[in-house]
Formats: structure tokens, C-alpha cells, sequence
């Protein structure tokens, strides 16, 4: 489906018929959402372990993936997660939101979901937002945790997680260049494709003065010089040259 929706071929997809703008509709987001983590759930458990030891900093103790859906109705139906992953006693619920420095995750939406899952009998989950939050410093992480602690009265326990889309990537990156898979590196290019298809970075701006400061020394002997030179012009010399000696082509 992935491949459908970058080249077009809308028709069966749910985009068939619309003049579809990338990030304006909901459906987009889901593309997005469906097309990241399908892929994560195809990745072997030692890799897919390590990805997600990454993404959480090592303070996890993460087993491989048994199940992973998308939009689960629970039984209360007032929340539908974006994707929940089960891993043996382990449950992450997914909020995903589709741009990264925008704040698109609220307290009173996570704090549902955080409820919902106990009510499924699912206790002390990891809630894991990627995307929609002006930015991912540990502040701002524990400002939107401490609004989610304040809708549950502090009742549930969870363990909460925020990341960006590029952050994502690079984790998941670091865990496939590991592995020296080429069909993971395949995997990984599709998820720049639809990171691409977004208009989503999946690395970090590079500033010029970074470049040159971190990794790139530059200096002027490295740069190609085009520098114009006078041209040295030589004195005229004398030939004698007579109507005598110069060819004559009129007739006499």
C-alpha cells in the first residue's frame, strides 16, 4: 500500500478521488503511522528489541514483539490508540501525531488511554507519543506528564515517553546499521520514503557553522582557487613585410 499511495495509485486506499494535500487530512497521518510501524513489527527480535532499547534510553526491559495492532477499539470506545504493541508482560500504547515541533499531544487524550488500557486489564503501561510536541527536552516531557498525572488524580501507573519522528528513525537506524541486513536497509528506505512523502526530516539540519566547526574543516587551501590572472602581453615585433613578399591573388 505504501508504495500505492507515493506513486499515486490512490484508487482502494481510502485517498481515491481527492485532491489530497500531504499533512491536511487525517488519512495522511495514518499513512504515516501505518507505514512506520508495519515495518517496525517486520523487524527480528533481536533488532527489534535493541530499537526499542534505544529509543528508551536502556531504562527498559523490553522482549520481543508478540502482537502489534492498529486503532484497537477497546471496550469503553470513547479512545482508539494508534498502535498498541505487546511484548510478553509489556504492553506500549502509541499516540502518534503527524508534525514534530508542533504541540498536537494533549493531557485529557493520553490520560483516556492510559485508562482505557486498565480497563482492558492492562496495567502499568508504557505510553510512548511520537510527533506533536513543540519540542522533546525532558521540561517539556515532564510538563505533559504531569498534566496527564493530574486527569488520572495520580490513581495509574504508567511509564511515559515522548519522542519526534526523527528521533524514531534514528534509533531505528542505529539498531539496522547493526545488524549490515540489506533487506533491513531496504525496510529503512521505505520509511524515508514516507517520512519523505510528509515532509518529514528524517536527520537533522545541518547548519553551515556546525559544518565547518564538527565535521567538515574548511579552509582556503581546501577550496578550489578560479582567481583570474592579468594576461602578460608581449612587445609587438617588426616583420618588414613588402607588397613584394606577400602573395598576390590580382591578376596582372
Amino acid at each position: 500500500m505504501l508504495s500505492a499511495v507515493l506513486y499515486g495509485k490512490r484508487l482502494g486506499t481510502g485517498f481515491a478521488g481527492l485532491r489530497l494535500k500531504i499533512g491536511e487530512t487525517q488519512g495522511a497521518e495514518d499513512v504515516l503511522t501505518a507505514s512506520v510501524f508495519e515495518r517496525i513489527g517486520y523487524l527480528p527480535d533481536d533488532i527489534f528489541i535493541d530499537f526499542i532499547n534505544t529509543l528508551f534510553g536502556n531504562r527498559q526491559n523490553i522482549s520481543s514483539l508478540d502482537t502489534l495492532s492498529f486503532w484497537t477499539r477497546w471496550k469503553n470506545g470513547s479512545v482508539e490508540p494508534d498502535v498498541v504493541l505487546s511484548c510478553g508482560e509489556q504492553t506500549i500504547i502509541v499516540e502518534a501525531k503527524r508534525y514534530d515541533h508542533i504541540q498536537q499531544q494533549y493531557s485529557e487524550q493520553l490520560a483516556k488511554e492510559i485508562k482505557a488500557a486498565y480497563d482492558e486489564g492492562i496495567t502499568n503501561p508504557i505510553l510512548l507519543t511520537v510527533g506533536g510536541m513543540y519540542d522533546y527536552s525532558t521540561k517539556s516531557m515532564d510538563s505533559l506528564k504531569t498534566q496527564i498525572d493530574n486527569q488520572l488524580h495520580g490513581a495509574l501507573n504508567y511509564t511515559f515517553y515522548a519522542v519526534s519522528w526523527q528521533q524514531l528513525y534514528h534509533a531505528l537506524q542505529l539498531a539496522i546499521d547493526k545488524s549490515q541486513s540489506k533487506s533491513l536497509q531496504r525496510l529503512l528506505s521505505d520509511i524515508r520514503e514516507a517520512y519523505a512523502w510528509h515532509g518529514i526530516r528524517h536527520q537533522p539540519r545541518q547548519w553551515l557553522g556546525d559544518i565547518v566547526k564538527k565535521n567538515y574543516p574548511i579552509d582556503f587551501e581546501t577550496i578550489p582557487c578560479f582567481k583570474h590572472r592579468a594576461t602578460s602581453w608581449k612587445r609587438l615585433h617588426t616583420i618588414n613585410l613588402t607588397y613584394e613578399t606577400f602573395p598576390s591573388f590580382i591578376g596582372e
